[in-house]
This record gives C-alpha cells, sequence and structure tokens, in this order.
C-alpha cells in the first residue's frame, strides 16, 4: 500500500525489539550512499530508476431517499429501480472496478410505501442489508415511528447508522445505537465514513419523536469527526449526509455537472475546515453534482430511481482527485434483476398485494404534485378537500411535504396512493381565531410569497414577492374577521408544531378518528366517477378581485 501523504507528520512507532534492526538498516544504507558517490551520475533527462507506485482507487456507490421503494416502478414506460435491479447494477459495478467498492446510503431508508412500513421498516432493512451496504445516514423520516422502533431496525442492521451531530441530552456524548464515524477497510485501503444529520430534524418530525436527542450544527460535528478520522491516517475521508441542495440547473446526463446549486449541503460544504474528499447528501429528492468549497458534492434522485458512482485515487504524497462521477439510472439496461432479491422482495410484498392492488377510483388525469415545488397544485387541493371532509371542519390545511408523489391518471390502486400518502398522520381539529388563521396562513408562505402549504375551504389574497396575506376570504368571496372562531382540520403532526407550525398549537386540539390515506381513500370513493381535479384557485394575487369560485367535482362540500 503507497505511504498515505497524511502520516509524514506521524512517523510509525518503532518496537523496541527492532531497533538494533534499524541501526543496522541505516548503517547499511550509508554503505550504500556512500558507493553510490563512486558510480556515474543518472544522465540529464533520464527517466527514474523506479515508477511511481500504483495510486490507492477507491469507488463509491451511493443512495439517498429509497423510502422504501424495495418494488421496480415504470417511468415513462420503464422499468425503473427496485432492489432486486439496483443490486444487480452494484454487484455488476464492484466486479468491473479494479479496486475496493463502498455502498453508502444518504438516509430516509424506510418510510414511504406500504410493504416497508406495514412491516415498520423492517422489510427496507432486510433489503439494504443483502444490497451490502457500508453505512447509512440517519434521515429525518428513520424517526417517524419513535426512538424504540428505530433503535430496533438499528440493531438489525448489518451496517453502522452514522450522524457526528446527534447526541445524548442529558451526557452530550453520541448515543451507543448512532456513530459519528466508521473507519472501513477494504483490499487494503483504510476509508474514513463520516456521518451527518439534519440539525433541524425535530422540527421535521412528530413531536416527541427524537425526545432526549440534541441535534446540533452539522458543519463543527463534521470537522470533529473528520480530525479524528485523519488521527487514524485513513486514506480517504467521505461524509455522507441527511442534507441536500437545489441546483437551477441540475443536468440530465450521466457525467452533467449541475449549475447554480444552493442549500444546506452546498453551506455546510463551505463551512467546513478540514479537507473532505467526497461529501454525499440526499433529504431534498433532487439530482446535484457539483463542488462547494473545494469539495465534491454529490445527490441523486430519491425513490429509487437513481445512484451514484464516484471513483477516487490518491498517489503518495498528493491530495485525492475524483476521476468519475455520474448519477445513473437503475434500468434493465445491461444487467439483469437479482434473482435472490426478487424472491425476498416478493415475500415481503406476497401478504399485503391485495391491499396494494385494490382499487379505490379512476382519475380523469394526472393529480400532479408540481415535484412539491411551493405553489398550488391539483394534488395538494385534493388532499386538503379530503382532510377537510374527514374532519367537518371549516378550514382544510396541510403541508406540502405530505404530498410524496403525483397520482397518475386511470385506475387508482391503494398502493400508489399509499406512496404519495405514506406517513399515517391522524387527523385532527384545532380551534382559530381568524388573526391565528391569518398568522398561519402567512407563515405558509416562502419569502417570495409562494405556499409551501395547501388549503380547502378558503381563497387567500397574498401579497406578490412577499410573505404577507392581505385577506382571508370564505370561497364566495365573504371576508373573514380577525374575531371570527373557525375550526381547522389538519394532521396531528402540524397541529402539534411539525415543520415549524407552532401557530397551530395555540387553539385546542380534537382527534376525528381519521388516518390521512384511509381519509383520502375514503373522499375519493364519494366522488363522481372519473374524478377530475379541483378547479379552484385558492390563492389569489392581491391586485385580483375575489369573487364566486367555481368549486368542481373535487372541492369539498359543506
Amino acid at each position: 500500500m503507497s505511504p498515505h501523504p497524511f502520516r509524514a507528520a506521524h512517523p510509525p512507532r518503532i518496537p523496541s525489539g527492532a531497533r538494533t534492526v534499524r541501526r543496522s538498516v541505516v548503517l547499511l544504507l550509508a554503505a550504500l550512499v556512500a558507493g553510490c558517490a563512486l558510480a556515474p551520475a543518472t544522465p540529464a533527462g533520464a527517466p527514474p530508476p523506479h515508477e511511481d507506485p500504483e495510486p490507492l482507487r477507491l469507488q463509491v456507490l451511493h443512495t439517498n431517499d429509497f423510502h422504501g421503494r424495495i418494488l421496480p416502478q415504470v417511468v415513462d414506460g420503464d422499468t425503473v429501480g427496485g432492489s432486486a435491479l439496483e443490486a444487480a447494477h452494484f454487484d455488476s459495478l464492484r466486479v468491473r472496478f479494479p479496486g475496493p467498492t463502498l455502498l453508502l446510503s444518504g438516509g430516509d431508508v424506510m418510510q414511504g410505501t406500504a410493504v416497508s412500513n406495514l412491516s415498520w421498516g423492517r422489510a427496507s432493512i432486510d433489503v439494504h442489508n443483502r444490497k451490502g451496504y457500508d453505512a447509512a445516514a440517519l434521515g429525518n423520516h428513520e424517526f417517524d415511528w419513535g426512538l424504540d422502533t428505530l433503535r430496533a431496525r438499528v440493531s438489525e442492521s448489518r451496517f453502522p447508522w452514522l450522524a457526528a451531530n446527534v447526541v445524548d441530552e442529558a451526557t452530550g456524548s453520541w448515543p451507543g445505537w448512532i456513530r459519528p464515524w466508521v473507519e472501513l477497510e477494504r483490499d487494503g485501503v483504510r476509508i474514513g465514513v463520516a456521518g451527518v444529520a439534519l440539525a433541524t430534524t425535530p422540527e421535521v418530525v412528530m413531536a416527541g419523536n427524537t425526545a432526549g436527542l440534541l441535534f446540533l450544527e452539522e458543519a463543527p460535528a463534521i470537522d470533529l469527526a473528520v480530525r479524528e478520522l485523519r488521527a487514524l491516517e485513513v486514506d480517504f475521508v467521505v461524509v455522507v449526509g441527511h442534507v441536500g441542495a437545489a441546483c437551477q440547473v441540475p443536468g440530465s446526463e450521466p457525467e452533467e455537472l449541475s449549475q447554480g446549486c444552493e442549500g444546506r449541503m452546498v453551506e455546510i460544504a463551505r463551512a467546513l475546515s478540514e479537507p473532505v474528499d467526497l461529501f454525499l447528501g440526499g433529504h431534498t429528492h433532487l439530482r446535484n453534482l457539483t463542488e462547494a468549497g473545494g469539495v465534491p458534492l454529490v445527490q441523486v434522485p430519491a425513490y429509487s430511481q437513481g445512484f451514484s458512482v464516484t471513483r477516487l485515487e490518491r498517489r503518495t504524497g498528493e491530495a485525492a482527485r475524483v476521476t468519475h462521477r455520474s448519477i445513473r439510472r437503475p434500468g434493465r439496461e445491461g444487467v439483469d434483476p437479482d434473482t435472490a432479491l426478487t424472491r425476498v422482495v416478493e415475500e415481503w410484498s406476497a401478504e399485503i398485494r391485495p391491499l396494494l392492488e385494490r382499487p379505490v377510483a379512476v382519475l380523469a388525469t394526472e393529480f400532479s404534485n408540481a415535484e412539491r415545488r411551493p405553489e398550488e397544485n391539483p394534488a395538494g387541493n385534493l388532499l386538503a378537500d379530503a382532510v377537510r371532509w374527514a374532519t367537518d371542519a371549516d378550514v382544510g390545511l396541510i403541508n406540502n411535504g405530505s404530498l410524496r408523489r403525483s397520482l397518475p391518471g386511470g385506475e387508482l390502486p391503494f398502493g400508489i396512493l399509499y406512496e404519495f400518502q405514506p406517513f399515517q398522520n391522524e387527523l385532527v381539529t384545532v380551534e382559530l381565531s381568524g388573526a391565528q388563521l391569518r398568522e398561519a396562513l402567512e407563515f405558509g408562505l416562502t419569502d417570495g410569497g409562494e405556499p409551501w402549504i395547501h388549503i380547502s375551504g378558503l381563497r387567500v389574497r397574498k401579497v406578490p414577492g412577499e410573505r404577507r396575506v392581505e385577506a382571508v376570504l370564505t370561497p364566495d368571496g365573504r371576508m373573514i374577521s380577525d374575531e371570527e372562531r373557525l375550526t381547522v382540520g389538519t394532521t396531528e403532526f402540524l397541529a402539534t408544531g411539525g415543520d415549524g407550525f407552532v401557530l397551530l398549537t395555540r387553539g385546542p386540539m380534537e382527534r376525528k378518528g381519521w388516518v390521512d390515506v384511509d381519509a383520502l381513500a375514503a373522499w375519493l370513493e364519494r366522488l363522481p366517477s372519473p374524478v377530475e381535479p379541483p378547479r379552484s384557485e385558492r390563492w389569489i394575487r392581491a391586485q385580483a378581485v375575489p369573487g364566486e369560485v367555481e368549486t368542481g367535482a373535487g372541492a369539498a362540500p359543506r
């Protein structure tokens, strides 16, 4: 193995029994040097007597935001993803690379499909074990079922879960079931992998699900982990985290670099003071192949629809360099699905297949979630209508993060509906004044004045380009006063302050006995078939004149 440049500051310790040998070697070298003085000099321009040794090489495969997609999906007419196809691609890449390969996950492994959720994540952990993951970062959705369930899944994992910035609130130390970093040795190459969780995780999970844990700022925690790894004289340092970025031009070709990238992952990379060879991300579900602060950044599409391949090499006395980076779509090109994993996936899904295939409704067209951009969309309006109907509330309010996918046109099976709304949140009502509701609606706008919440039973007049609501109206155009009392139907997650919505905790909360996906299924079954998208414009610009709203088939009745 080639000497590592960082080892120059840490000379090897010579055991006491080896000192005589060392002295003899020194004397022998001195004699050789003296003899060389009598030999003719090497002609100018001649090649060195010994070639530089082969560089150390490492291949890193990476996924993020798997969200329970153990089954393949059909995307644009192609069969894509699923654990059996992924495993075949990973095995093919391992065999063809002349060096060790690591397989890492950027988190959010378990939550998201019926086959994973109804097994409390066991199905996802099983296939990740079989695919040979070496480590995973802790994602926010790992906490969705509470700490007891998460610890159970961690204990079943054949790989460590990493988060250098998550410590025990009482002791300030890392919990025994979470590791800040791991040192791995593969084929004589030593790799340090540090992990990081999103510092705001407690704000985006159910209240109480992170109790007893403290989430620290990401960059200083990574720096501390990297210093410890460098002290171990590892050959490469890789960071894997559940933090992401969004790029103005994400790119689509395998090796195409992304342009105009911003977000937490970029901010962290720029804030690092310790050298990192590669930073792998997640969380935002978006493609990202860029650099920040001199660190290569990689993030792939979610839902088993992409994986990255990064190859690094290091020569003696030089920094590691990336020789290849690409993001690929795990289709059938060049590989056949892994037969053993195909059987495993079939076993996990067999018991619930009748539930997944049960038809719920026929949709006249696609109900788009606009890739969860902050804007009104048909999928969000549909869900807000269902929440309002199921809770018998004046207003329905739901966060954009609830819309996990678009709903395709045609026959809609329960399995697709479950992927759209997988969290099994209980529906509740909260009583608010008109003034409190207006404040909550303003909180639901971005700084640019675009909504990241979806509403039913209201028209909201917002000021363009600002986080400000000018007026809150009923669907027929009546102004709602600050003194009025209204019931707001929403999820327990939001009503207990999730996504930072502490405004909804101000009113009394009443549980309504519905789980979100069941309420949505029941609402769809009530609507005329085929179901048309709700046609209401619920967020209107301040200069628009309020008037009667055409409700359409998908609007909740009063």
